[in-house]
């Protein structure tokens, strides 16, 4: 496309034109713009010319060159995004002359902030950027000097110390602390692997504090998959927006990696059906593990069942050590009550409360925790703080009924589960294939997605292969209406769910 992006307090050669030679390049450029938006009418709506053209001013045309001002950044990149293809039609087709192209210049930096020109500074070449949470077209798209001190992102409540050490995690806890003594050493990668709630992310986090203790000018990062998706999905957008002329966008999110002394990833499974993270996963990890950088993986499955995951990638994971962590022994949970008791100062609690909540809770760590603090709170507006086992029973009772509730559908098994009812494989349902059988699977998968889990739809359409949020909200209404009027999608629907229960 033949346009380009200018910062209004780059155009110098404009300022310096006289008043009459800005007048007729004004005059002119507004002629040729009503022809443009006249062409552009021929291809949208009345409704999206007002939205998004109302607000564009010509500035000039000069050169079969097409000066035209945006409200804002976050303005150019959305109708860069939604109007592209209809734009570049119009420039092709000679409106503006041979070679004709469309600047566009901003009134301010994005929608949130004023121009700052008078306090803007150049970029360091080596700058660090730590701050990925900024929204679609409202980043830094220059990499910028860092202005706040760096985050590991650890919490520091999760150490070695508090941490439950028994038969259910021996040798996780043995390699954790030989790679806390010698990061980017013998066991570069580790995965740890376990059911929900058995303590991965407190002993991954619990490696990261304890080289930070060791080491404090490491450079020790940790976050989820999800996070490191949303990171890499929000650094494309801003790289297709070209706001950073190279300096910006997965380029800006890769120095940073390549930065790091310990990268530590939970939840790798989520990195399932999700290609394009994946390559990026792939080149991080061959920089960080050559230079003998730590990479700390956790995970709720083994990496034999995990899927839709390259095979280059499932490969690396295997270069280092794998270990589990199974759910507590008995023994294990009555350890772990006691020091969940002892961290809240309360020390007088019989030992037959101890084993009836460790007889009864065997699930994982969380629910123990759950648990514990549901009976502390009963003990202090029940019975004035005193822990009996009447209190007890009374508690785990009224527990695990909320657990039962309270268990959330994956969107993994949600898809897993919609692949098995329609003879289809997950990689189609997650693919960009749109026959009718596919395209129908995928929608009650979204749909389902919605209805039984807290998700974002944004959140959602990552899930799914990166679709839009306005591609899931679309499938939950369609199937939402279809399964209202037909009761064949009624009973899809209630088959996929009973199937989803007895996972």
């Amino acid at each position: 496309m033949s346009n380009s992006f200018t910062n209004s307090f780059e155009l110098r050669d404009e300022e310096r034109k006289t008043a009459p030679e800005r007048d007729d390049a004004a005059d002119n450029a507004k002629e040729i713009w009503e022809q443009f938006i006249n062409l552009l009418s021929q291809s949208i709506k009345q409704s999206e010319i007002k939205t998004w053209f109302s607000v564009i001013n010509p500035k000039s045309f000069d050169g079969n060159v097409m000066t035209i001002e945006v409200p804002s950044k976050d303005f150019y990149g959305m109708i860069e995004k939604r109007y592209n293809k209809k734009i570049s039609a119009i420039i092709e087709s000679g409106l503006l002359g041979e070679h004709g192209s469309l600047n566009y210049v901003v009134a301010q930096e994005s929608l949130f902030e004023e121009n700052q020109t008078a306090n803007r500074t150049e970029p360091s070449e080596h700058a660090n950027v730590t701050n990925f949470k900024y929204p679609y077209g409202t980043g830094s798209y220059e990499t910028k000097k860092e202005e706040e001190p760096f985050s590991s992102n650890l919490l520091i409540r999760h150490t070695f110390e508090n941490f439950v050490k028994g038969e259910s995690n021996d040798l996780a806890v043995a390699t954790a602390y030989a790679i806390a003594n010698n990061p980017g050493g013998a066991y570069n990668p580790y995965l740890v692997y376990g059911g929900v709630g058995v303590g991965k992310t407190h002993l991954v986090q619990a490696i990261g504090n304890e080289i930070l203790k060791k080491n404090p000018g490491k450079r020790v990062y940790c976050l989820t998959t999800q996070e490191f998706t949303n990171q890499f999905t929000t650094s494309i957008a801003t790289q297709k927006l070209d706001f950073s002329h190279g300096r910006g966008g997965t380029k800006n999110l890769d120095n940073f990696y390549r930065s790091l002394d310990v990268l530590i990833l939970d939840d790798i499974q989520n990195l399932e059906g999700k290609p394009g993270t994946q390559d990026f996963m792939y080149q991080i990890f061959n920089y960080l593990y050559n230079n003998k950088k730590q990479i700390i993986f956790s995970s709720d499955k083994p990496i034999s069942q995990l899927k839709s995951i390259t095979e280059r990638l499932i490969s690396r994971f295997q270069w280092g050590i794998t270990v589990d962590i199974q759910a507590p022994s008995w023994e294990m949970r009555v350890a772990i009550i006691q020091k969940k008791l002892d961290e809240a100062n309360i020390n007088d609690v019989p030992d037959d409360v101890i084993h009836f909540i460790a007889s009864n809770i065997k699930d994982s760590i969380r629910s123990i925790e759950g648990c514990i603090v549901n009976l502390i709170a009963e003990s202090l507006f029940v019975t004035k703080g005193e822990i009996n086992l009447e209190l007890a029973e009374r508690v785990v009772h009224k527990f695990l009924g909320n657990v039962r509730r309270a268990k959330s559908v994956s969107i993994e098994n949600i898809i897993f589960a919609t692949s098995e009812y329609f003879k289809i494989s997950e990689n189609q349902i997650l693919s960009r294939k749109r026959t009718k059988e596919i395209a129908f699977a995928r929608q009650v998968a979204m749909y389902l997605a919605k209805d039984m889990t807290s998700y974002t739809l944004e959140s959602i359409g990552l899930n799914f292969g990166g679709k839009d949020h306005a591609t899931v909200l679309y499938a939950f209404n369609m199937i939402n209406e279809s399964r209202k009027k037909n009761s064949e999608v009624q009973n899809i629907i209630s088959d996929i769910k009973n199937s989803l229960s007895r996972m």
